[in-house]
């Protein structure tokens, strides 16, 4: 039998307007308990839940990762669908607090491996860091709400209404579903200390049947919008990614029930995965579109890379800070207790 294949996303995004939650909707509140690590810097919250997704995963399960939007390469939640459990960082920029606790929520208090005496030195250090790697961050959203200032000329209404029917004619020919799931609302790129990256193996994951959209002129945008619509209401379960430099707008859709993925690309961020069609909606923009509308739109992408290149640049430099942050904490944490933490957590879940 082949492992089921994880799902990874975003729940948060650097955007124009500061750090973007999306971490109210995680987990299904009716049904599930949502564990919330609260702890500081280096305390081992994000290897505490990749110790838990790789357990579950072994043992069968399919796995939901949610990666940080600063650092990817670290966790901020971990879900296991068919155990109706999650664990969450619950610390800024994304704090969490559970409504009913006990209930809906625990705490996991992850500070409490802390050796608080051996920190004590340390809190100048700790003071200049944590201002210092603020400062990148607010450098960054800046730039992006630059970046996202600049925009081509927006299509036509001609052009509008052709791409919302090609793509809904996808969604159109799909069985109609059971209406009994839930629709998700998720980040699958971002802007990041990696650069500008998505998570495109969560399509592969989730979705047999990838449909690519061309989206340079940013036509996908009104036509994903109304695929959303039609496909919640044909009774699909929906996994909306929104985009990062303007979270109101969908980005990519995935149908889990169905296996089907509508996909962007652009020239800046291209899927490079296998694909069952390549809908070109950029031909559409220019056949139906002012003659001179690919030229600016060229430029107000040349403009706008380079904002976006130097908020990538600030976003790096904010890891640099808080990794710098991390190591005046991680001498002062007990790891052996929290690997044993792990343990218990792990026979409580899978026996």
């Amino acid at each position: 039998m082949d492992k089921i294949r994880p799902a990874r996303f975003f729940l948060g995004a650097n955007t124009p307007n500061g750090f973007y939650s999306l971490y109210g909707g995680f987990t299904d509140r009716k049904k599930d308990h949502l564990f919330i690590l609260k702890g500081g810097p280096g305390c081992g919250k994000s290897t505490f839940m990749k110790k838990i997704g790789a357990a579950c995963e072994e043992a069968g399960h399919f796995v939901e990762y949610i990666h940080c939007s600063g650092d990817p390469e670290s966790l901020d939640g971990v879900y296991v669908p068919a155990l109706n459990v999650a664990y969450v960082d619950g610390t800024a920029p994304h704090v969490i607090e559970p409504e009913l606790f006990g209930a809906q929520a625990s705490y996991i208090n992850m500070g409490a491996f802390y050796d608080l005496s051996a920190l004590s030195g340390h809190k100048e250090s700790v003071a200049a860091l944590t201002r210092e790697y603020k400062a990148h961050y607010d450098r960054a959203f800046g730039l992006l709400a630059g970046a996202a200032s600049l925009r081509a000329p927006a299509p036509s209404h001609a052009a509008v209404s052709s791409a919302e029917k090609r793509v809904l004619s996808i969604i159109r020919r799909e069985k109609r579903g059971k209406g009994d799931k839930r629709s998700l609302d998720r980040f699958l790129s971002g802007y990041t200390c990696l650069g500008h990256m998505a998570l495109f193996p969560t399509v592969e994951a989730l979705a047999g049947r990838v449909f690519v959209l061309d989206n340079d002129s940013g036509l996908a945008y009104p036509a994903l919008d109304a695929a959303a619509r039609e496909a919640e209401s044909r009774g699909h379960a929906v996994i909306r990614c929104r985009c990062p430099l303007r979270p109101e707008l969908t980005e990519h859709l995935i149908l889990p029930d169905t296996g089907l993925a509508l996909v962007t690309a652009t020239r800046e961020l291209p899927y490079t995965g296998p694909r069952t069609r390549h809908i070109r909606l950029d031909a559409i923009a220019r056949r139906d579109g002012p003659s001179d509308m690919s030229g600016d739109a060229r430029r107000v992408a040349k403009l706008r890379a380079a904002l976006v290149s130097e908020a990538l640049g600030a976003l790096r430099l904010a890891k640099a800070a808080h990794d710098d942050l991390e190591a005046q904490y991680i001498p002062a944490v007990d790891f052996a207790g929290l690997d044993r933490l792990a343990g218990r957590h792990m026979d409580a879940l899978l026996g």
